[in-house]
């Protein structure tokens, strides 16, 4: 069985715009998709009757079958899978993200404060998780509707293949160009330092669109900073790449300041891709 592409559903709006973006990836890959609801007011640890744990299961249970359902309108032929577990939902989808090929996740669930842009799961989730993390903010398009663009976050210094190649494939089946963007960190306005970033930059780049000559590519340097650059162009864009170096061990995030200001603040999804 191929690789799944896992999406968490708990109800909220944002997690069926998680859905409509894990259905979407899930067919350009020609991968099953999986609809997963952790919670651990599922454990059977005596806290509630069995009347009311057999409730729970049920409704529960009916939550996903409607997921699936719209799913399949959007995606039909799609192969969907549910599954519910007694966990809390970060944990079981961490859990399950060593066998997925991507997680998705809302930028906040059930129960969320509006005031509040990020939930801890998906937090949680894009900080641990050892699979590319998909997160859909609340105002995020249908994916048929998105802008045909892909943003790269790059860091020169210490480039990623496993996260480039990532946003190469993503532009490739999707038919997009890709915006590969670094940022100046210092002497904004030195025509010799951004004389070597523009180097550096397509020193990164020049194989990969050999690899896919279909993929337009447009190299960008910006003079802002990296996280306010990549936050304003993703408010042009269909989706915004990064990544990420994962902790060994399952405590302490490896998001860094910039993919934390830009998980909170992008207007469009973010896949945040760990590094090889």
């Amino acid at each position: 069985m191929a690789t799944p592409v896992i999406v968490g559903i708990d109800g909220s709006a944002h997690a069926w715009q998680a859905l409509d973006w894990a259905a979407a990836d899930a067919l350009l890959h020609g991968r099953p998709l999986s609809l997963v609801h952790g919670s651990r007011a599922l454990l059977r640890d005596g806290t509630l009757s069995e009347l009311d744990y057999e409730h729970l299961d049920e409704e529960r249970t009916a939550l996903l079958h409607e997921a699936r359902q719209y799913a399949l309108k959007q995606a039909p032929g799609l192969e969907i899978t549910t599954e519910l577990i007694a966990l809390e939902a970060g944990e079981a989808l961490l859990d399950l993200s060593d066998r997925a090929a991507l997680v998705a996740v809302g930028t906040r669930g059930v129960g969320g404060f509006e005031g509040l842009l990020f939930g801890s799961v998906a937090l949680r989730v894009a900080g641990r998780a050892r699979c590319p993390v998909l997160v859909v903010p609340g105002p995020a398009p249908h994916p048929a509707d998105a802008p045909p663009e892909i943003l790269l976050g790059v860091d020169t210094a210490h480039p990623q293949d496993a996260v480039i190649g990532w946003a190469f494939e993503a532009a490739s089946l999707r038919g997009a160009r890709l915006t590969a963007l670094t940022a100046l960190s210092v002497d904004f306005g030195s025509p010799h330092l951004r004389g070597v970033a523009d180097r550096e930059l397509s020193e990164v780049l020049a194989g990969w669109s050999t690899r896919y000559p279909d993929v337009p590519v447009r190299p960008v340097v910006a003079d802002q900073g990296a996280a306010r650059a990549l936050v304003l162009g993703s408010e042009q864009s269909a989706l915004l790449v990064v990544g990420a170096r994962r902790p060994a061990r399952r405590f302490g995030l490896a998001l860094g300041a910039v993919n934390h200001a830009v998980l909170h603040h992008a207007r469009c999804p973010v896949a945040v891709v760990p590094a090889a």
